[in-house]
């Protein structure tokens, strides 16, 4: 398994039918994927795309003075879950912005079921949880870098 760049369009085979199964592609497609900022980050095992991870150029607003990005639509394939590609996929992640040194903060909105998953990641709450009408009960959660 190989963790490689891609863009955003690859993006759409794994969060389709992981984060939006029966609702239409285009909700897979978020604001900022095309930004020349955005980074994009795939799993390929035999060729294919397996898991998929991507950072937006969002500013945060409960840290507005410190330059971050949002992790957005992290997904793995059911068939390879809870096999710590995830895990995997946001450490990377993690180990590019750090080079980016602007980059101060990582947030994200995380799933309930997933919020265990970001805590053992050292990933932070802050707030009570939001109801993401159509998708779900989410935690804010952030990690901040370079301190």
């Amino acid at each position: 398994m190989t963790i490689k760049s891609i863009n955003a369009r690859d993006t759409l085979t794994v969060r389709h039918p992981v984060l939006r199964p029966g609702r239409p592609i285009e909700d897979c497609c978020f604001e900022l994927d095309n930004h020349a900022s955005s980074l994009h980050l795939g799993m390929e095992f035999n060729g294919e795309i397996i898991a998929v991870l991507s950072a937006l150029p969002i500013k945060c607003v409960n840290f507005p003075n410190l330059k971050s990005m949002r992790l957005r639509g992290i997904a793995t394939l059911p068939a390879f879950q809870k096999k710590g590609l995830g895990s995997q996929l946001i450490i990377e992640i993690e180990k590019r912005l750090l080079k980016l040194k602007k980059i101060r903060l990582i947030w994200l909105n995380a799933r309930i079921s997933a919020k265990s998953f970001y805590q053992n990641l050292g990933y932070k709450t802050l707030g009570e949880t939001i109801n993401i009408r159509g998708i779900g009960i989410h935690q804010f959660m952030y990690k901040k870098l370079l301190e």
